[in-house]
C-alpha cells in the first residue's frame, strides 16, 4: 500500500479552510487531535503550530470562547476541550486551564438519566447516545487524571457499563445508535428504549471512546477490566460483518439493502481503534491486521486525487435522531433516513480525523509497509 496520498492530504488538509470552519466544534476537534497526535509522534513543529492558532484564535479578547455555551448542555461542545491539555501542559497559558474548569464544573449540573449518564444535550433529554461517550468521557477522565485531588474514575465507569446495558443488542450482538429511558420518543423501541438500527459511525465514536479512555487510565486507581471486555467483544462483533475489502456498511448488519453502502468515517474509526489497542495491549497482536486492513481497503476504495487536490470519500455527513435543533429535520432512524437522506461527501472532517488517526497508529506499530 502506497501512503503518498495520505501523507499529501495530511499536508493540503490543513493549509486552508476549505473543509472545515474555525469554530469550537466536536468535528474540528476531532481534526485537531489527529495532528496533535502526529505532532507527539513526529516533533513536527508545523502541526502543533496549526493546532495551537487554530484555538487561539476562537478566544476573544477577554479571554473567552463565544463559541462555547455554558448554558447550554450539549456534550458534544465538550470533546474539543481534549485538545487544551496539551497546549496548557506545554505554554503554561491559564486561559487554557480556565477554559477546562468551567467546562469541568458545567459536568457537575449536567443533567443525567436515572441511571446516571450524561443526556446527549438539554434537547434530547433522557437519551443516550453512542456519540456521547467519545465527546464527554476523555475529557472527564483526564480532567480529573491531571487536576482533581480525588482520583475518582467510578462516575465514567458506570456510565461505560450503562450504555453496555441499554445499547447492546443482544439479538444482533453490536450496539445501536441511541437510546430513550423514557420511552417516549418516536424512533425507540418502546420495550427497549433503543433505535432501530446499528449505525457505523456510533460504533466507531464508541470504540474510540473506550480505547482512549482505557489509555488515559493506564497505572490510575481505577478497575478498568470491563472497558477492556467491551473493547474486545465490540471488534469481535464487529468481524463477522466485514466486507472483503475490510471496511464496514453504513448500516452494519444489513449488507445486502439497496442503497446501503461501505461507509468510511465508521471503519477507520474502527480501524484506529482496533490499531491503538493493539499496540496498549488491550487485544491480542493479530488484531492489528483487522485495523490495518480496514484502513487500507478505505484508501483504495475512496482516496483520490481529483485536479490536484486529495479526497477522501465516501463519508457519511452527519446523522442523528429528533428533531433537528437547527433545521427541523425530522431524523428517525430508519434505513432510509440513513440511507438516503443524509449526504455521501469528501473530506468531511468526520472521516478525516479518523484517517490521520488511524494513520499515525499504523506508524506506531511500524505497519507502513504490507502485513
Amino acid at each position: 500500500m502506497n501512503y503518498a496520498l495520505v501523507d499529501k492530504l495530511k499536508v493540503q488538509y490543513r493549509t486552508g479552510e476549505k473543509w472545515y470552519s474555525a469554530r469550537w466544534h466536536y468535528i474540528e476537534g476531532c481534526i485537531l487531535k489527529s495532528y496533535l497526535d502526529s505532532f507527539e509522534l513526529t516533533g513536527n513543529e508545523e502541526e502543533y503550530r496549526f493546532v495551537k492558532d487554530f484555538i487561539d484564535r476562537l478566544f476573544d479578547a477577554d479571554g473567552n470562547i463565544p463559541g462555547i455555551k455554558i448554558d447550554n448542555y450539549n456534550i458534544d461542545q465538550i470533546r474539543m476541550a481534549v485538545i487544551l491539555f496539551a497546549l496548557y501542559q506545554r505554554e503554561g497559558d491559564p486561559k487554557y486551564k480556565r477554559i477546562m474548569d468551567m467546562l469541568y464544573g458545567q459536568l457537575s449540573t449536567y443533567p443525567r438519566t436515572e441511571a446516571g449518564s450524561f443526556w446527549h444535550k438539554d434537547n434530547y433529554p433522557n437519551q443516550v447516545w453512542l456519540d456521547g461517550l467519545y465527546m464527554g468521557q476523555p475529557f472527564y477522565v483526564q480532567y480529573v487524571k491531571r487536576f482533581a485531588e480525588r482520583k475518582d474514575y467510578s462516575d465514567t465507569l458506570r456510565q461505560f457499563r450503562n450504555a453496555r446495558q441499554c445499547l447492546y443488542n443482544h439479538e444482533k450482538k453490536l450496539y445501536m445508535h441511541a437510546y430513550d429511558e423514557s420511552r417516549q420518543m418516536f424512533w425507540c423501541n418502546k420495550s427497549t428504549g433503543q433505535s432501530p438500527n446499528v449505525w457505523l459511525r456510533g460504533i466507531g465514536w464508541f470504540a474510540m471512546a473506550l480505547v482512549d479512555v482505557l489509555e488515559l487510565l493506564d497505572g490510575e486507581p481505577a478497575d478498568s477490566g470491563f472497558l477492556k471486555v467491551c473493547l474486545k467483544e465490540l471488534i469481535d462483533d464487529m468481524l463477522p460483518h466485514r466486507h472483503s475489502e475490510g471496511m464496514w456498511y453504513q448500516i452494519v448488519d444489513m449488507p445486502d439493502v439497496p442503497g446501503n453502502y461501505l461507509e468510511t468515517s465508521g471503519t477507520l474509526m474502527l480501524a484506529y481503534a482496533a490499531l491503538k489497542a493493539t499496540r496498549l495491549g488491550y487485544v491480542p497482536q493479530e488484531y492489528n491486521a483487522f485495523g490495518k486492513q480496514a484502513f487500507d481497503g478505505t484508501v483504495a476504495r475512496y482516496l483520490r486525487e481529483e485536479d490536484g487536490e486529495v479526497r477522501l470519500g465516501g463519508i457519511c455527513r452527519s446523522a442523528g435522531l429528533g428533531e433537528h435543533p437547527e433545521s427541523g429535520q425530522i431524523r428517525d432512524g430508519s434505513l432510509a433516513y440513513y440511507l438516503f437522506q443524509e449526504q455521501i461527501v469528501d473530506n468531511n472532517g468526520h472521516g478525516v480525523a479518523p484517517l490521520l488517526m488511524a494513520y499515525n497508529e499504523i506508524k506506531r506499530l511500524g505497519l507502513t509497509t504490507s502485513l
